[in-house]
């Protein structure tokens, strides 16, 4: 293909210029380039000529899933498109470089997790939302300037789960797909499963690579423990990464409990929304009020009570936060203890002399503060359950340590 400097491809919603090529491979090429208001990005072109059905179904997932993706360890597609030449492309935010950069500048260890981390939460985000990525490699994790932000791209031969391949490592024409240095073993057999334990098996390889420069690959081959002695226990966990089985490869979740228990807290366990359409971090309370407050959406007056038709039934607990509010200013003689509940309905007796109005505006400060005292509970349980749950993982991982000393120093 080679497109020039000055080259305008064009989405539906917007044209971006060529700048220049960043990098090619045997399926596309990548280019920086700047949109319709000058903001530099980067142009992925599928190769027209090698397009054959299977690339192009994978490059449409590709671009369906990262255009649909919020995550922030999860490239987005901006838009795409088709070149004059009939070549597909999409538009994606422009990375400075890739983590392969960042292990050729040597991490230093106590950086190594924060930035794994991140590496965890885009794989993991993928896997529940049912993508196995299965070319996992430092090339394919984007990183930002000062390496402080990084992203996983290119699911060019991602599994979906809407998709089955013939094979992960060939099609039936030969094609390759997966990267033979960080493959697992059942991706270099034919007819094999490749699933997500693939991704696990890779990751542990990448690990062992930002700290020791080179992945673990065979037997004798460096270990964490040699250079960075303080995290000599990940040598264990990378060696149940990388187990031939895959049966035996702990998922992203069982890992990071155990780094979480090790005393690594920066890291948070992911997982689907209540409405399973987004990834969230654990530390967020899934509660469908939090998210969507509860609102007043009409007012009637029957048989001398004021009628309020909120936007849903609320819980037991979010009716006591209305009847307890945070303010202490209420309409004399008719606070919201008087109320009465049922379905998405609240009622309340006028009464003579009582303004209406007056009443209906004070009404709307019990539903507010409402909805702000029962957030204020729901995150407050949360928190405190997450706080147990990570105490619990400290003392596990605390009395499985102390076992392992004590056996350490007994002879039979």
């Amino acid at each position: 293909m080679g497109y020039k400097r000055g080259v305008v491809l064009k989405t539906a919603f917007d044209t971006y210029t060529i700048q220049q090529q960043r990098g090619a491979g045997g399926s596309g090429e990548v280019y920086e380039a700047s949109d319709s208001e000058g903001m530099a990005c980067a142009i992925k072109v599928l190769n027209a000529e090698g397009a054959t059905t299977a690339r192009l179904k994978r490059f449409k997932n590709e671009i369906d899933f990262c255009s649909r993706n919020v995550h922030p360890n999860i490239i987005q597609v901006l838009g795409s498109g088709i070149t004059a030449t009939g070549a597909t492309f999409y538009a994606m935010h422009l990375y400075s470089g890739t983590l392969r950069d960042l292990i050729s500048k040597r991490f230093k260890a106590e950086n190594v997790l924060r930035a794994f981390g991140q590496i965890l939460d885009g794989v993991e985000a993928a896997h529940l939302r049912g993508v196995f990525h299965r070319d996992l490699k430092p090339e394919n994790i984007l990183a930002s300037a000062a390496g402080d932000s990084l992203v996983v791209a290119d699911f060019g031969i991602a599994r979906f789960n809407e998709e089955v391949l013939l094979t992960a490592v060939e099609t039936e024409q030969g094609e390759r797909l997966a990267n033979f240095l960080y493959a697992a073993p059942e991706q270099k057999i034919r007819n094999q499963n490749v699933d997500s334990k693939a991704d696990i098996y890779a990751l542990g390889l990448m690990l062992n690579e930002m700290f020791t420069g080179v992945p673990p690959l065979g037997t004798g081959h460096k270990r964490i423990a040699e250079v960075a002695p303080d995290y000599s226990y990940l040598d264990g966990l990378v060696e149940g990464m990388r187990s031939q089985d895959p049966s035996r490869r702990p998922s992203i979740a069982d890992f990071k409990r155990e780094l979480i228990g090790r005393g690594n807290e920066f890291l948070v366990q992911q997982r689907l929304n209540a409405l399973k359409s987004q990834v969230i971090p654990e530390t967020e309370a899934d509660d469908p009020i939090v998210r969507n407050p509860i609102a007043l959406q009409a007012i009637d007056f029957v048989e001398e009570r004021l009628q309020l038709t909120l936007s849903r039934e609320p819980p037991p607990n979010w009716v006591a936060a209305f009847r307890n509010p945070i303010s202490a200013s209420r309409y004399h003689g008719h606070g919201p203890e008087r109320f009465e509940f049922f379905n998405n309905m609240a009622y309340i007796h006028l009464g003579l002399g009582v303004d209406p109005q007056q009443l209906l505006d004070f009404a709307k400060t019990y539903i507010d503060s409402a909805n702000l005292k029962y957030a204020r509970e729901v995150i407050a349980a949360h928190r405190k359950k997450l706080d147990l749950e990570r105490a619990k993982l400290r003392e596990k991982v605390a009395v499985e340590q102390r076992r392992q000393e004590i056996l350490a120093k007994l002879k039979i």
